[in-house]
């Protein structure tokens, strides 16, 4: 690489940090008040690869919300599990099939 390639090369890097840095300044004096808005923050400062890093490292972990005992997704939940319960077992069937058509044959 030529000089003139070297010195355009770290002139461009110094103007991209300068750059975040100014963002990172704008950004600092704005208070941080929910987990998403630390997450965008670190995202802009530091890039989606660091912030997808975190996501699969486990250390970022969404927040459950139990609902109240008895709300209307309880009871859908109840219902949907109510009916895959009473359904009947096809494989009970299916095994008594195939052994009637096997005896029916002749057996082997």
């Amino acid at each position: 690489m030529d000089e003139i390639s070297r010195l355009y090369a770290k002139k461009t890097i110094v103007k991209r940090s300068n750059s975040s840095l100014r963002i990172q300044r704008k950004k600092s004096s704005q208070p941080l008040k929910s987990p998403a808005d630390r997450i965008l923050f670190l995202q802009q400062t530091t890039g989606n690869q660091a912030v997808q890093r975190l996501i699969k490292s486990g250390t970022l972990q969404a927040k459950l919300k139990i609902g109240q005992p008895g709300d209307k997704y309880e009871q859908e939940a109840d219902r949907g599990a109510d009916a895959v319960m009473r359904m009947p077992d096809p494989g009970v069937q299916w095994w008594a099939e195939e052994e009637k058509t096997e005896s029916q044959v002749g057996g082997f």
